[in-house]
């Protein structure tokens, strides 16, 4: 493409070049230490998964809801033909260690549930004899299984679920049965189209309810029709289009063998003799939500760097504004226009969100280190290893339900955010900004309403407090108890530096946890209850959940940049991020730092706001390029590796059907209130021609 603007070019094609020159360090080596081996391996084997049906979902915005989920369907099957092919031996193997998504080769559509929350519950609360007979098929895909946990009357309430597993002792069988309306399964991801499921229920054995517990049920037989009994349907058009295969299911007392109920660590004998696990090891039942809380995480990070690559990129190349308004003929003078991202206000938006997704990122890096642990001692470790990871359940699920609320809610402002700066041009689809911002509704809703989640954290605060009191020892995320707080700063003394914002948002989490463990013992001494008292400080316990969760993503991102990243000139640039990120809070929340920061001191967070935005600008490319987003994964007219934003944009707008033919679609409708005699005189005097010959002086 030419640099200077033709009638076929936008004259954009050495504009991000020159941005790439600019930065100071090596974006391929930051794109590695990010990816790893993921876009290398991703190139090795995207050819597997080429030609029919992997090719078409260029035109998904013009197909049916029907026609959409079929298509993702086919490519799923097709996919697992293709990846069972002795072959694709190797691409099988490193899919089943999650060394590789199969998202990342083309659109999968829902089944991905499968090989997520299905497969690690499997992993971690089946039996060797269940592990035996289930897990091999489920790995490569020979049946698909679904996660029904949520009701259409209980959500978060997980001890509220109304669906029973009622054992009958003559035949040696659980009948799952659904009792009301309210206990149909309701939005577990790709049910529709799954076979089997983990379906949660209530252990009923002679009256007595065992509480909730996980049991293998099918939905299909060998024919894709219902088993008896059962009823699974698919929920209807949601705010993603793409979301085809999200159900809802019935059970009217389906019956099932005593086998059929997950019992790595409890078991109902056939006398219907229940054998209750450790009490330390039934936490691990929740281990699959955990993983895909931790998974949304990751997905907050992946989403907000497309936004984030998107707006910048075409923030670079497009021009908006003359570098000298003042004189009389900008346009004749030749002084030109500068680039959007010129703008500070721009520069605060768009490195804001880049600094946000990165420091999701290395927070959900650190997080996931934690939890593959966990995990691996599940599976594998002994029973006193096993002890201790459980005792660590109560810190992680505390963790990863504040970082799925507060990780979704920013990224989401920050997508809409990056969607906007992008202006017009990001109302289009095709700029593959306009669809992540509604779409990423999804990851904010699912697994947990953000309120609910945040009072989880808030109890665990709530605990920790109370521990302290009680002189008990304080570790993990809220060591920050222990510590004194910070006396009113010295401007002329006090830098902003990593560690001094660091000490300020520890101080922020430790000094609202206090105050929400004084407020509920202050709420509990009135006569409230446990629960009454909970909702008394609620709104506190809100903000104290997320300030907690800042304070975790920060010292996680810190914590991961020291173990991972050993460049020098790319630790700078990753520690201004996390110093941007730091500061915004601060500049945004000044009031939750009454008492120890005065109006000079935020005249010094102001200033140093502004110096990090200059200090970024010529990484701000180099930035974007180190999340390793490729053209697949972006889907943009406007993010495009190489800035041919206006050639992409005019292509893709010729895509529609509308644009098919020189007569207008529907013009046997309009034609009927149309003046035709007024448009046959502009035929007369209205023609195309030759160009004007070109003058001296324009």
């Amino acid at each position: 493409m030419s640099g200077a603007p033709s009638p076929t070019s936008g004259g954009t094609a050495g504009l991000l070049p020159a941005e790439r020159a600019r930065c100071s360090f090596d974006a391929g080596k930051l794109e590695e230490l990010v990816q790893g081996k993921r876009n290398e391996a991703n190139a090795a084997f995207k050819p597997i998964f080429q030609g029919n049906p992997f090719d078409d979902s260029d035109m998904k915005d013009y197909w049916s809801y029907e026609e959409r989920f079929s298509r993702q369907l086919e490519r799923t099957a097709e996919a697992m033909v293709r990846i069972r092919d002795p072959k694709n031996r190797k691409f099988m193997m490193i899919h089943m260690k999650q060394g590789i998504r199969m998202a990342d080769m083309f659109e999968t559509g829902s089944l991905g549930i499968h090989f997520s929350m299905f497969l690690t519950f499997l992993k971690t609360n089946a039996s060797k004899e269940q592990q035996d007979k289930w897990l091999p098929l489920a790995q490569e895909g020979r049946y698909f299984g679904a996660y029904a946990q949520t009701e259409l009357g209980h959500g978060s309430n997980v001890r509220g679920l109304e669906t029973l597993a009622t054992f009958d002792k003559e035949t040696d069988e659980f009948v799952i049965h659904s009792p009301t309306l309210t206990s149909l399964k309701w939005w577990p991801t790709g049910m529709y189209a799954c076979t089997h499921g983990v379906v949660f229920a209530q252990l009923i054995i002679g009256g007595t309810n065992y509480g909730m517990h996980g049991f293998m049920v099918q939905f299909r037989d060998d024919q894709g029709n219902l088993m008896p009994g059962v009823e699974v349907g698919e929920m209807g058009p949601k705010i993603n289009a793409d979301n085809t295969n999200i159900g809802y299911s019935r059970f009217t007392h389906v019956r099932i063998p005593r086998f059929n109920m997950f019992a790595k660590f409890q078991q109902v004998l056939r006398e219907g003799t229940y054998i209750a696990p450790p009490r330390n090891l039934s936490k691990f039942r929740y281990i699959s939500m955990m993983s895909i809380r931790m998974a949304i995480v990751g997905w907050s990070y992946r989403d907000l760097a497309k936004a984030a690559t998107i707006a910048i990129r075409y923030s670079c190349v497009r021009k908006q504004g003359f570098t000298d308004t003042t004189v009389d003929d900008p346009l004749g003078s030749g002084v030109g226009e500068h680039c959007v991202m010129y703008y500070k206000v721009q520069q605060y938006r768009l490195l804001k969100a880049l600094a946000t997704a990165y420091c999701f990122l290395w927070s959900a890096r650190y997080t996931s280190e934690y939890l593959a642990r966990i995990q691996n001692t599940v599976t594998m470790g002994t029973d006193a290893e096993r002890d201790a990871a459980a005792a660590e359940m109560p810190e992680l699920h505390a963790t990863l339900s504040g970082l799925k609320v507060w990780s979704t809610l920013w990224a989401h402002n920050g997508i809409e955010d990056c969607r906007k700066a992008c202006g017009g041009q990001g109302y289009l689809r095709s700029s593959g900004i306009a669809d992540l911002s509604p779409n990423f509704a999804e990851p904010a809703t699912v697994e947990g309403e953000q309120v609910i989640m945040s009072l989880q954290v808030a109890r665990y605060l709530i605990k920790a407090v109370s521990e302290l009191s009680a002189g008990k020892p304080i570790v993990g995320s809220v060591e920050y108890l222990k510590d004194a707080p910070i006396k009113p700063l010295d401007a002329s003394a006090w830098r902003p530096d990593t560690e001094n914002l660091m000490a300020l948002m520890r101080d922020r989490a430790a000094r609202t946890a206090l105050k929400l463990g004084t407020a509920f013992q202050a709420a509990q001494a009135k006569g409230l209850g446990f629960d009454a008292a909970i909702n008394e400080v609620a709104v506190l316990g809100y903000k104290a959940a997320e300030v907690h969760s800042a304070y975790v993503f920060v010292r996680n991102n810190d914590l991961a940049l020291k173990v991972h990243v050993k460049d020098p000139n790319i630790n700078r640039a990753l520690v201004r991020l996390l110093d941007l990120v730091m500061l915004t809070q601060i500049r945004e929340h000044a009031g939750d730092w009454i008492g120890c920061l005065n109006e000079e001191i935020l005249d010094v967070v102001e200033a140093r706001v502004s110096e990090l935005l200059a200090e970024l600008r010529p990484d701000a490319v180099g930035l974007a390029d180190g999340f390793g987003c490729s053209e697949d994964e972006l889907k943009s007219t406007l993010g495009r590796h190489d800035g041919n934003v206006y050639e992409a944009i005019y292509n893709e707008a010729k895509l529609s059907p509308l644009n098919a033919t020189p007569r207008m679609v529907g013009w046997e409708h309009l034609e009927r209130v149309v003046d035709k005699d007024f448009l046959r005189e502009g035929m007369r005097t209205q023609r195309a021609g030759g160009a004007v010959a070109p003058s001296a002086k324009l």
